[in-house]
């Protein structure tokens, strides 16, 4: 069993921001803390993975990976950077990023 998803967003306009950008639950915004990401069944990406995984230009902008992997990438963030120090998080790094797409679900 796989378990949940986030669904990463790398889009290469918030390539200069200091963290990975992950969907909330339901479709409904942007957070960078996993603790706020929403939690995405195989089954309910599978439904629509041409909206959940996305390449523009020959580069992925966001696609669905385990909850899992997203946490072995993750730290805490640097103190005051989220609000209430809400984490962890996942560093906006090449190498992260590079970790992410690879390990980016096939549904």
């Amino acid at each position: 069993m796989m378990g949940p998803l986030v669904i990463c967003d790398i889009r290469r306009k918030w390539r200069g921001q200091g963290l990975v950008t992950f969907w909330r639950p339901t479709n409904n915004g942007y957070c960078y803390p996993l603790s706020w990401a929403g939690h995405y069944s195989p089954e309910d990406v599978a439904r629509e993975l041409s909206y959940y995984a996305v390449k523009e230009g020959g580069r992925w902008q966001r696609f669905p990976v385990t909850l899992a992997f997203a946490m072995a990438l993750a730290v805490p963030p640097s103190p005051g950077q989220i609000d209430g120090d809400a984490g962890p998080v996942v560093r906006n790094t090449r190498e992260n990023r590079a970790k992410l797409v690879a390990a980016r679900i096939h549904l």
